[in-house]
């Protein structure tokens, strides 16, 4: 035991010690370093005259899951200082953007994100435990969403935080303000770390976060507007489910069909149907379960639902234009019984495709998977009683009171190298314009793919912005769809790891946004345009939680340049009921629009090389950007296209397997010099690095040559 004991302690020295050393900096860095020092193992924050802003000093140790103990004594003890977390520098001042644990008078123990939604956590739980002007033991837990902090073991914060950073940085904070002094003992670091701080357990840690409430929107029929309220009383009468009460615990479902869910059901089963249909699943709770309040989970679900759970509703989201919005009901224990429990599900489609759209892992109650298969019964159809898709899901105008706000977007396979802001960058404000350094993403699939290969409309968007230095990362994917976007297994993080490392890249900040599709899905024919629409509704919907400042790309027709007697007239009729659809879109959410037109392609589909000239014309056209080429435009182009190469092994690696998959433990991974390094990641890094050197020449020579 005692052998035991000297390693885990030997280990959490080891932990804190690669955070801080206790010697010196290495490792910190700050944008006035004169603030700070080290005495006797303490890191020292200390001004002798007034501080004209925050100064932060920054870990270069990037922090997700942790548990942090630091020792902390402000002088006078009517300063202000704190503990920046899962932050990140936002200027070349290394102000700071994210969680702080606030340290000072009248903020110990209080959360704040700075430069950001500002007051989180407002309370006066530190206020007697609290030693002004003397050393306070500071302890901040961060796992997932949720946060912890206590001062001298009095527990200050304990929050989820949905909205919340999961990664960054942590940097120490002297405020603003006149002379003062600031020390920070780092006692204890660990990554990933147990759930439980100095004298609070798991359970107290658990038990001290604000219950869940059910979903805003739950059954809220206040805000039915006359559509709506029409709409619905005319569906529920005449829905067998509610009349026969399908939502009973002793309904007898055994005739019913089985659907695994989550599924759309009208590709399960239900071809066509828009109304209502019932679901139903039973779960085994034991006795010690059922005296306990259970969540259930069932991930978003398109459009509206009711839940019960034995017979009794216990949530539902029945306003029209929350099909995002994954669904989670508290379910008392008082509902509960040992043995067999009874969930049924009323699902309520206005239009379009409908049913559970959740990953698997999101369908649960507590610790009982609730993917696959379910009983489940057609209610009542839209045709059956004559009544129409509703006209406006999307914006309900209520009566009474104001629909609340849209909830966050869950972020699909494509959009998850993007880091998220604390908001997201607002809109154009008078139509397209580049005002200050830019970073522009293209999304879309094999077009937009290959337009870096080509570099004609970098080059267009870089040299119409000299002043500002304008970056373009295509994460564009050759097979990606409005529908579906594949990647590798641990593609920036998206599961967890099966062999070794996980993928190691930092997420990408985004200012501008290129959805380039259509062309692809055109092919469905015009039976697929509903589906089509609301799938890039809801693209641009998750696009706009990092930034508004998006741009929708209409298809070039497709043509036939070899003569092979295709039906052209078909195709492009169809294309262009697609690029009518986005249009709508564009206009709906007032969002540029740039018509692509016909262009030389070299099969009919993928654009040649004029093909992609004439695409970036009508880009710098139609958005209203210069379109004259600089003089320099060879050695420009060329230089952008050996930048792109570089993109491209970057952000689309070919040795996938040997550098984050299954084959990180061949020996052709590995230095044969020394089996713990591995090759294929630092060169990674280096093609990173290349890249924005690259990018640095372009920017530079387009700025001297104006």
């Amino acid at each position: 035991m005692k052998t035991i004991l000297t390693f885990l302690s030997t280990t959490l020295l080891a932990s804190a010690a690669t955070f801080f050393n206790g010697k010196d900096l290495s490792g910190w860095s700050a944008a006035e370093m004169k603030y700070w020092s080290v005495k006797d193992g303490v890191i020292v924050g200390n001004a002798s005259a007034n501080v004209p802003k925050n100064e932060f000093l920054w870990s270069d140790v990037k922090v997700k899951d942790f548990y942090l103990v630091v020792d902390v004594k402000l002088s006078p003890p009517n300063r202000n200082a704190g503990i920046q977390f899962r932050s990140k520098p936002i200027n070349e001042h290394g102000q700071a953007l994210g969680y702080q644990a606030d340290v000072g008078a009248g903020v110990w123990g209080k959360l704040y994100h700075e430069h950001g939604r500002k007051k989180l956590d407002w309370n006066n739980h530190a206020d007697k435990a609290v030693r002004h002007g003397e050393w306070n033991r500071y302890e901040i837990l961060a796992v997932g969403h949720q946060i912890w902090t206590a001062i001298n073991d009095t527990l200050c914060v304990a929050i989820e935080d949905p909205e919340g950073e999961l990664s960054g940085k942590i940097a120490l904070q002297i405020h603003s303000g006149p002379p003062q002094r600031v020390e920070y003992r780092i006692v204890k670091f660990v990554h990933n770390p147990p759930l439980k701080l100095a004298k609070h357990s798991r359970a107290d840690l658990l038990a001290a976060l604000p219950k869940k409430q059910a979903a805003e929107a739950t059954v809220d029929r206040s805000v039915w507007n006359d559509e709506v309220r029409t709409w619905r009383a005319l569906l529920d009468a005449n829905d067998p489910g509610m009349n026969a009460k399908w939502f009973a615990r002793g309904h007898d479902d055994s005739q019913w069909k089985t659907m695994r869910l989550p599924a759309i059901f009208e590709r399960a089963g239900l071809s066509g149907h828009d109304g209502t249909v019932w679901f139903r699943r039973t779960v085994r709770l034991t006795a010690a379960q059922a005296q306990q309040e259970q969540t259930l989970n069932l991930g978003p679900i398109d459009d509206m639902d009711m839940a019960w759970v034995n017979g009794t509703q216990v949530g539902g989201i029945e306003i029209p234009g929350y099909w995002l919005k994954p669904r989670s009901y508290p379910v008392p224990a008082k509902l509960l019984r040992p043995g067999q429990n009874v969930i049924t599900v009323r699902v309520i489609d206005h239009g379009w495709s409908g049913g559970f759209t959740a990953s698997p892992k999101q369908m649960k109650l507590n610790a009982h998977n609730l993917d696959g298969p379910w009983r489940y019964h057609a209610g009542v159809s839209l045709k059956s009683l004559g009544l129409k898709n509703l006209t406006n899901p999307t914006n309900p105008q209520p009566t009474k009171t104001a629909a609340p706000a849209k909830p966050a977007i869950e972020v699909p396979a494509v959009l998850l190298p993007l880091a998220r802001p604390s908001r997201p960058v607002p809109g154009f404000e008078d139509g397209f314009a580049i005002d200050r350094p830019q970073t522009i993403a293209i999304f879309g699939g094999s077009n937009a793919a290959e337009c870096q290969r080509h570099g004609w409309l970098e080059l267009r968007l870089i040299s119409a912005f000299p002043k500002h230095r304008v970056r373009l990362r295509n994460l564009a994917w050759p097979t990606d769809t409005v529908f579906q976007q594949t990647r590798p297994r641990n593609f920036f993080g998206q599961s967890k790891p099966d062999y070794g490392e996980k993928d190691g890249r930092e997420q990408i900040s985004i200012d501008v946004a290129v959805l380039w599709f259509g062309q692809m899905e055109s092919l469905q024919g015009e039976q697929g345009i509903d589906d089509f629409t609301k799938a890039y509704e809801q693209l641009i919907e998750q696009v706009s939680a990092y930034t508004k400042r998006i741009i929708l790309v209409s298809p070039a027709p497709f043509d036939d340049p070899l003569s092979l007697g295709f039906d052209l007239k078909k195709r492009n009729g169809n294309l262009q009921r697609y690029a009518d659809a986005i249009r709508r879109l564009a206009d709906q959410h007032r969002l540029p629009l740039v018509k692509l037109p016909p262009s030389s392609t070299r099969d009919g589909t993928a654009l040649s090389e004029a093909g992609h000239k004439q695409v970036a014309k009508a880009f710098a056209r139609q958005l209203g950007f210069a379109r004259k080429l600089p003089p320099f435009t060879n050695y420009l182009r060329d230089t952008i296209r050996e930048k792109n190469v570089i993109w491209s092994r970057y952000w689309l690696p070919s040795n996938w397997a040997f550098l984050y998959g299954n084959r990180q433990t061949q020996p052709s991974s590995r230095d044969h010099r020394d089996k713990s390094k591995r090759w294929f990641p630092k060169e990674l890094e280096e093609f990173q690095k290349r890249a924005e050197e690259l990018e640095q020449q372009i920017h530079t020579r387009v700025r001297e040559n104006r």
